[in-house]
C-alpha cells in the first residue's frame, strides 16, 4: 500500500482570484525612485518602477527569479555581466533569466517608467510574507551583487533608489 498522502491545496481568495490593476495617474519624480506593487500571485508578481535618473547601477543577479522589464516611458541602457549593453526604449523590453547579471542606467531626459514582471520557483507557498514591493520574501532575499554580497534596497550601489524620493508636482504617467 502507498503511504504517500495527496497534498490538497485549499482555495485562497488572495491567490485564486483575478486582480485588475492600473498604472494611470502614477506620480512622476524629480529625484529618486518609486517601486510599487500592482498585483501578486503565488508564483508571479507585477510591479511598477519610476526612476528620475540613475537606475540599478551595480551589477547584480536574481538567483531565484526570472523577470522582465517593459519600458512604458523613457529609455534605459542595460548592461550585462558578459559585457554586452542594449538601449531599451518605450514599448520595448528585456527578459532576464535567473542568475544573469545586469544593471541599467536611465536616460535623465525624462522619467523612466518600467513595468516589472517577475516569477520564480518558491521555497514557500502563499502570500503571507511579501516585501513592500509585492515580491515574495523567499525570492527577494536571493538577490546578490556581482561580488557575491546580498543586494539591499538602500545600498548606495543601487544608485537612484538610495536617494530621497521627490515627486514632480503635477506630473503623472498616463493621466486620465
Amino acid at each position: 500500500m502507498d503511504d504517500t498522502k495527496a497534498i490538497v491545496r485549499k482555495p485562497n481568495p488572495a491567490v485564486d482570484s483575478a486582480v485588475v490593476f492600473s498604472m494611470r495617474n502614477l506620480p512622476l519624480l524629480e529625484q529618486g525612485t518609486s517601486y510599487d506593487p500592482l498585483a501578486t500571485a503565488e508564483n508571479l508578481w507585477v510591479n511598477i518602477k519610476v526612476y528620475a535618473s540613475g537606475g540599478e547601477n551595480a551589477l547584480h543577479a536574481h538567483k531565484a527569479e526570472d523577470h522582465a522589464f517593459i519600458v512604458l516611458q523613457g529609455k534605459a541602457t542595460f548592461s550585462f555581466g558578459d559585457g554586452s549593453t542594449r538601449m531599451v526604449r518605450a514599448h520595448e523590453g528585456v527578459m532576464i533569466p535567473k542568475g544573469v547579471e545586469y544593471k541599467f542606467e536611465a536616460d535623465a531626459a525624462e522619467n523612466l517608467v518600467l513595468l516589472r514582471v517577475g516569477g520564480g520557483q518558491r521555497t514557500t507557498t502563499g502570500l503571507d510574507d511579501l516585501t513592500p514591493f509585492g515580491a515574495p520574501r523567499d525570492i527577494n532575499g536571493q538577490t546578490i551583487f556581482a561580488d557575491g554580497t546580498t543586494k539591499i534596497g538602500h545600498d548606495p550601489r543601487n544608485g537612484e533608489s538610495s536617494k530621497t524620493r521627490v515627486y514632480a508636482k503635477g506630473k503623472y504617467f498616463a493621466p486620465d
